[in-house]
């Protein structure tokens, strides 16, 4: 099956279940010297197809994709190159983008050469942190710590690196190293906070974190004093910079240390006076809702509800029976529009289970909803999510068969290119590569293209929503 799901959830039934996939997904494996060859070739072509267009914003969009991919595999040198086809004000914009593909290939070094050459602050910033990061994960926290200096002072960031290295500190086993860190990240942002040069970025927020970071490796004590440090700045800090903190204090307080409940409780006020008796209120509503729906049952729960239970309950697999009753229930789902989009949603969740053949059934249903409303746009999105079935069951005409009956030129190319991704992951590179080539559409071709080499590289895959 395709690494990454490319069809789009069209509600929240399996949203839990698809973000849990993801998270549980393994690292990419390094691309081999043959993958780069390839994925530079295609780039080449792509460029070649965009570059009569390089001046409209579709064909930027896809130079800007394909710089990244071209540091990715190697060439450094092409990826500046394509920069220069872009306005000005993009080009710094991209280049940690670059970095991140950089780094994702493993090729550190020359991510940091792209880093030193950016002209402007912020993105400078954005690239350096993203080398640190990747640093301190492969342990190499010297070499992260001599990137983190490289980061101007009085940038937030500068509080970032340092905390980023710290949690891979302590995941390494090296905690008194990481508390040493994170009581000089502590420091480091209350002067953020006392500083007069207005900067945007809330460093009330990098204090809560680190604050967090003190209680999860047991420095409650240290907790305790940089809450006090943040308190300083909740006056001075706008409502955006308060919201954000707040996402550092939602935990519960059960088990922490009587002074450390306190200190929170006390912080919480200060950022929004009674947000913690809000809060309360709101997850005893919440606690007494889930108790009243604790055991539905098919006369209190719709098929859509039902559904989206099953769609959440976290099983790795789904039994025949269990695969069949959800296909009952999605027939039973209403409006019917409401039953197109579980039907998109319902064939993720067979697909996630290898049950190809029930998946195919459920895009059938959406189909047969499709037809009765005779909404085209609909039924090109059902499509689209048919072929990628056929795609994952390795059914490779099947999958081309069902784009072709795609009349919206968007949807098309968008269905393509998901298909096209999981052709080169299952070794079909040349026959993506024909797919691409018979485009009659520059755009079209070069996106087909732009995804094979995301392939190849083993890089996330651009995001194109199917309209």
């Amino acid at each position: 099956m395709c690494r990454r799901t490319r069809v789009v959830l069209f509600s929240l039934l399996f949203a839990t279940m698809n973000a849990s996939a993801q998270d549980s997904a393994p690292p990419p494996r390094p691309s081999t010297a043959k993958e780069k060859e390839q994925a530079l070739a295609a780039l080449t072509e792509a460029r070649r197809a965009v570059f009569p267009i390089r001046r409209k914003n579709e064909g930027r969009k896809l130079l800007a994709r394909i710089a990244p991919l071209l540091a990715a595999a190697g060439d450094t040198a092409g990826a500046q190159e394509v920069l220069t086809l872009l306005p000005a004000n993009l080009r710094d914009a991209i280049q940690p983008e670059i970095v991140a593909a950089q780094l994702r290939s493993g090729e550190f070094a020359a991510a940091l050469e792209t880093a030193a050459e950016i002209s402007t602050d912020n993105p400078q910033a954005a690239a350096y942190l993203l080398i640190v990061q990747a640093q301190a994960k492969s342990e190499d926290f010297e070499a992260a710590m001599r990137t983190a200096t490289l980061i101007a002072g009085g940038r937030v960031e500068s509080v970032q690196a340092l905390v980023e290295v710290a949690k891979e500190q302590n995941h390494a086993r090296k905690r008194a190293e990481a508390t040493q860190l994170l009581r000089r990240a502590a420091a480091a942002a209350a002067s953020l906070i006392n500083s007069n040069d207005g900067t945007p970025d809330c460093a009330l927020g990098e204090l809560a974190q680190i604050a967090k970071e003190q209680e999860s490796i047991g420095e409650s004590a240290d907790a305790v004093k940089t809450l006090r440090l943040a308190e300083a700045g909740v006056p001075e800090a706008d409502q955006g910079c308060r919201f954000e903190t707040t996402r550092y204090m939602q935990d519960e307080d059960e088990g922490r240390p009587g002074v450390l409940q306190n200190e929170i409780a006390e912080f919480r006020e200060r950022l929004v006076p009674s947000i913690g008796l809000a809060g309360n209120e709101e997850q005893n509503e919440e606690d007494s809702s889930n108790t009243e729906g604790s055991v539905p049952d098919s006369t209190s729960a719709t098929p859509l509800m039902q559904l989206q239970q099953l769609g959440q309950n976290q099983q790795p697999t789904l039994t025949r029976e269990q695969a069949l009753a959800a296909l009952d229930l999605l027939r039973r789902v209403k409006p019917l529009y409401q039953r197109a989009q579980a039907a998109m949603g319902t064939t993720q969740l067979m697909l996630a289970s290898g049950k190809t053949g029930e998946a195919e059934e459920a895009i059938h249903i959406g189909m047969e909803v499709a037809d009765t409303v005779q909404d085209e746009n609909l039924r090109g999105m059902l499509l689209a999510s048919k072929a990628h079935t056929r795609a994952a069951a390795k059914d490779w005409e099947g999958a081309r068969a069902s784009v072709e009956e795609i009349s919206n030129a968007q949807q098309r190319t968008a269905a393509l290119v998901d298909i096209a991704f999981c052709a080169v992951e299952e070794g079909h590179a040349q026959l993506a590569l024909s797919w691409a080539t018979a485009e009659v559409s520059p755009v079209s071709e070069a996106r087909v293209l732009v995804s094979i080499a995301e392939a190849l590289l083993h890089q996330p895959q651009q995001t194109f929503f199917i309209r």
